[in-house]
């Protein structure tokens, strides 16, 4: 039987092909040598059956396949023979292309990388003068710690988080693909992490105060994350812009002169207020939170969003319209609303001084069952006032 040997086979694996010895003296194996009768190695001696008669194959015609095409592949689709020694390699793409690299990881920016990139996004916002001063005050600090030789990995990695998530949020703040209200709300995201970040470490806050700040802080990392995030649906997008925004208006509003409660329990109940919310949004976001778990957060989430349709809260509008509320004093009571909910919020926003006016004339009409509670907030802690709303 004649075997083209043309036909590719796999090289010996130790020096030249050797022709087999004479068939009638060592026959080949029948599944385990390939036929070829020039190029089959000569098989080793532990491999060769004993030349007993009794164990000698039929005649390779009959019973040697010929060269399989499961066991010799064609060049070039499955695998290659290895080149002989001394033959060199054939580089990837030279008769087959190199297989892709999997998961490629982009390479990590350098701080002055990082650095160009924010100042980038905080020259070319629309942010104020002192929101632009805020955020370059948080890239200073993260430059500092990914400067640092001394730092960690893992402050140097969340560090570097802390600077892509401000070059995002002021990326999208001026993305033309962006809506108006979105860019405003990621342009506020920027400076709402820049202002949690500072206040999470100011040592002349109470260390209660810093780790309310540092949580606030992380919720708005998670919700930039979300919003960012390349498998966004509409719900989720939805969503994640409802709470930043509440978070925002809660954060900027607790921490700044003039809108901040002035008395300590006020600003306390406010805090535990959006700290509640901090963590039922986390709870709701946790994949591995319980049924039960997700379902009490969702509620807690529900109520704070329905905070400004009660009846009460609707009640108390009213009342601010007849006394003549000019539309800055209803903004504030609702926008109060919807950060720390009813009643507290709400109170919280007649201490605004766009409210003084009407605040004043309706504690003066004694005529109006809501004139005690107006009087009870021009003079005490609003969050004491509850009791005076009427029934």
């Amino acid at each position: 039987m004649q075997i083209d040997l043309k036909e590719p086979v796999p090289p010996p694996g130790d020096g030249e092909p050797v022709p087999p010895p004479p068939a009638e003296e060592v026959p080949p194996p029948a599944e385990e040598v390939p036929p070829p009768a020039e190029e089959v190695p000569p098989p080793a001696e532990e491999e060769v059956p004993p030349p007993a008669e009794e164990e000698v194959p039929p005649p390779a015609e009959e019973e040697v396949p010929p060269p399989a095409e499961e066991e010799v592949p064609p060049p070039g689709e499955e695998e290659a023979p290895p080149p002989a020694e001394g033959e060199a390699e054939a580089p990837p793409g030279e008769g087959e292309e190199a297989p892709p690299a999997e998961n490629p990881v982009p390479p990590a920016q350098t701080p002055d990388e990082i650095k160009a990139q924010v100042q980038a996004g905080i020259a070319g916002s629309n942010l104020s003068a002192e929101d632009k001063a805020k955020v370059q005050k948080s890239l200073d600090d993260v430059l500092k710690i990914l400067n640092d030789g001394g730092a960690s990995a893992e402050q140097k990695a969340q560090a570097a988080a802390i600077a892509t998530g401000l070059g995002e949020a002021l990326r999208l703040s001026k993305d033309e693909g962006t809506s108006k209200a979105d860019q405003e709300r990621y342009a506020k995201l920027a400076v709402g992490l820049s202002e949690a970040m500072q206040k999470a470490n100011d040592p002349n806050l109470p260390i209660d105060e810093q780790d309310a700040y540092y949580e606030v802080f992380l919720d708005l990392n998670d919700i930039l994350a979300g919003l960012t995030a390349e498998n966004l649906t509409p719900a989720d997008k939805i969503y994640y812009s409802k709470w930043a925004d509440l978070l925002l208006g809660g954060l900027l509003a607790v921490q700044q002169p003039g809108t901040a409660p002035t008395e300590p329990e006020d600003k306390k109940k406010v805090q535990e207020q959006l700290k509640k919310n901090s963590a039922a949004l986390k709870t709701y976001q946790n994949p591995q939170a319980s049924d039960d778990e997700r379902a009490a957060a969702k509620q807690t989430l529900d109520e704070q969003a329905a905070a400004a349709t009660s009846d009460k809260y609707q009640e108390l509008v009213t009342e601010l319209k007849r006394l003549k509320a000019p539309q800055a004093c209803l903004d504030v009571v609702q926008n109060r609303t919807q950060q720390a909910g009813w009643p507290d919020g709400s109170l919280w926003g007649l201490t605004d001084k766009s409210c003084a006016a009407t605040v004043k004339a309706g504690a003066a009409d004694t005529n109006s069952d809501w004139s005690a509670l107006f009087s009870c907030v021009t003079t005490q802690a609003f969050s004491t006032c509850t009791a005076r709303i009427p029934e």
